[in-house]
């Protein structure tokens, strides 16, 4: 097995010579990134002890501390893992000199019978420095030993690798060694850094890789052995592409590229997925658990929840724009259930639905005789909502008057009753929601500024129902459920069909839409599964109508289609007031 791996090596290594293609090895520190890179096309692979340690999450310079025996460790590695998973991929094993424990003819034997093809110099001793280099010397490890022991590894027919940490140990290693294989480092493996960082190492590389070359092509006399890089800035094939189109390397080894880097990486993504899906679930449960009827699981839902969550525990005001019937009303009550004032009253008003004349009388109240047809006393939204919360549906559809007025209400935290002159202390969180952009408005000219930035301490943005589909699903499951509670109803699912064709459709009614579709299959067919053969998707999406309207006059559109031009249900579906719907069809030309 030694001999016919010695002849697929130097086989690939003349393959560099003659520049068939680079020569590519990897560094494992384990049986699966062994069998991993040689299944991605590695030719040879380099068994070094820093592997192990890369694998153990410390750096490769563990391997040159008295951790433990590197010869032993690599051969364990190459015996244990790597062998039983490639074995017909030839090997090189890092051999430390000197080392007391077995004799290097011992060692060289003993890797011989593991069918090991090449050595090379490891861990090098030339790739300490200061006290910790003098140390070595004087114990006898130094790099005119490495020389002997490739020298001797070259006799017993091994092919020969030479690790180089500095130009002199190149040449030293190319001229006195006559190694087959010249490995010249760029520095120790790095990760992580800023661009510029980046670039700048990669371009000391280059330049330490042409300086390298020269001098031994000079020292050789241009007999020079095919020449690798490893380590330092270069750990991509993009910086590798750069660095052979800049100089004439034969090649590249790889190791914390290939596993260390890319592990850390993918565990640490990984983990914090797993996190998230913890958070998730968390953030499921609480809808679940909600006073409200929040349904969805659609990232946009739960970062959604995930704001209802923390503006809810503030008094603040709180502005909910989205489409007709998305679920505005369900945030509102979500944000109420979920405050302080959760054991006060929840009343709602919808500014849209009230004449201009009414809304005062609405909002505050009116005394007795205070104009015709006020037979007795009447409170308004206001004092039903003290310590509790008001919602203002449709906001934007408030007259100038009423603006004035809910402003002055607002600013003084009091109101008069119309026909009343006693002012009356209201201690009131406002929730307001509307379909329109209110910023708009106010740049416009339509709405107050000043009521506006009184309104909009917060915004909330509810996506409708076309931008969260995943949720559709949900949706349905919990409209049975409420159906079957209402009408006495056995369904207690849709069929795969009726669920595609629902994914289908455009929505322009939303949730509210999709609750009425529901209810009329749940009530019009019998048995468990409904198959929803009244329902037909659109077929165009909103966004993409090709007559250039915007997506309120496409919903419009769509919903008159779909109820036969039934102002009262299309209104119903949209969540609008009929004044509303005819101000709508007026604007729009759909009349």
């Amino acid at each position: 097995m030694f001999t016919e791996n010695v002849s697929r090596l130097r086989r690939l290594v003349e393959g560099a010579r003659h520049a068939e293609k680079p020569l590519v090895f990897s560094i494992p520190g384990s049986g699966l990134s062994a069998i991993s890179a040689v299944k991605g096309g590695i030719p040879f692979l380099v068994v070094l002890n820093s592997g192990i340690y890369r694998i153990s999450g410390v750096n490769s310079y563990a391997s040159l501390l008295p951790f433990g025996n590197a010869n032993e460790q690599t051969e364990e590695l190459i015996r244990s893992q790597i062998l039983p998973r490639c074995p017909q991929t030839p090997l090189v094993a890092g051999m430390l000199v000197g080392d007391p424990s077995c004799p290097e003819q011992e060692r060289f034997r003993r890797l011989k019978s593991l069918g090991v093809a090449g050595i090379i110099n490891w861990p090098p001793v030339s790739m300490n420095q200061g006290f910790f280099f003098d140390a070595l010397r004087r114990r006898g490890f130094s790099e005119e030993r490495e020389v002997a022991m490739l020298c001797e590894a070259k006799e017993q027919g091994f092919v020969t690798f030479g690790f180089s940490a500095s130009i002199d140990s190149a040449k030293l290693f190319a001229t006195e060694a006559g190694v087959d294989v010249l490995i010249i480092n760029v520095g120790w493996t790095f990760y992580g850094s800023e661009p510029l960082e980046k670039q700048d190492r990669v371009q000391y590389a280059i330049r330490h890789v042409n300086q390298a070359l020269e001098a031994v092509r000079e020292a050789t006399h241009g007999n020079c052995p095919i020449c690798l890089f490893y380590g330092g800035g270069i750990n991509t094939a993009q910086d590798t592409l750069q660095l052979y189109q800049q100089t004439n390397i034969d090649g590249l080894g790889v190791g914390s590229a290939l596993e260390y880097f890319p592990v850390k990486d993918l565990i640490r993504g990984l983990s914090r997925e797993f996190l998230e899906i913890s958070k998730k679930k968390t953030l499921i449960q609480e809808l679940r658990e909600s006073p409200s009827d929040v349904i969805g699981t659609s990232q946009a839902m739960l970062e959604l929840y995930q704001r209802v969550r923390r503006v809810a525990a503030y008094d603040v005001n709180v502005c909910i724009e989205g489409e007709s019937g998305a679920g505005k009303e369900v945030i509102a009550n979500s944000l109420h259930g979920l405050s302080r004032r959760s054991m006060g009253p929840f009343i709602t008003i919808n500014c849209g639905a009230i004449p201009e004349t009414l809304i005062e009388s609405e909002l505050f109240g009116h005394e007795k005789g205070a104009f015709t047809g006020a037979l007795e006393r009447r409170l308004g939204k206001f004092e039903l909502a003290n310590h509790g919360t008001l919602f203002l549906d449709e906001v934007a559809e408030l007259s100038p008057k009423a603006q004035v007025s809910l402003l002055r209400a607002i600013q003084q935290k009091e109101i008069v009753r119309v026909g009343g002159r006693k002012n009356i202390s209201v201690d009131i969180r406002i929730i307001t929601a509307t379909n329109r952009c209110l910023k708009e408005l106010v740049s416009k000219g339509e709405f107050r500024a000043d009521l506006f930035y009184r309104l909009n301490t917060i915004t909330l943005y509810i996506p409708p129902l076309r931008e969260r589909i995943r949720d559709i699903e949900a949706l349905v499951n919990h409209f049975l459920k409420k159906i079957r509670q209402t009408f006495g109803c056995k369904a207690t699912s849709i069929s795969k069909d009726f669920l595609r064709r629902l994914k289908q459709h455009s929505w322009p009614g939303n949730v509210r839409e999709l609750q009425q579709i529901i209810a009329e299959a749940a009530i019009m067919e019998d048995g468990d599964i409904l198959m929803g053969y009244s329902f037909h998707p659109d077929s165009e999406m909103p966004h993409s109508a090709g007559d250039g309207m915007d997506n309120k006059k496409f919903n419009l559109r769509e919903t008159l289609i779909r109820t036969n031009g039934n102002k009262a249900q299309c209104a119903k579906i949209l969540g609008v007031s009929r004044k509303t719907l005819y101000q709508w069809i007026k604007k729009y030309g759909l009349n």
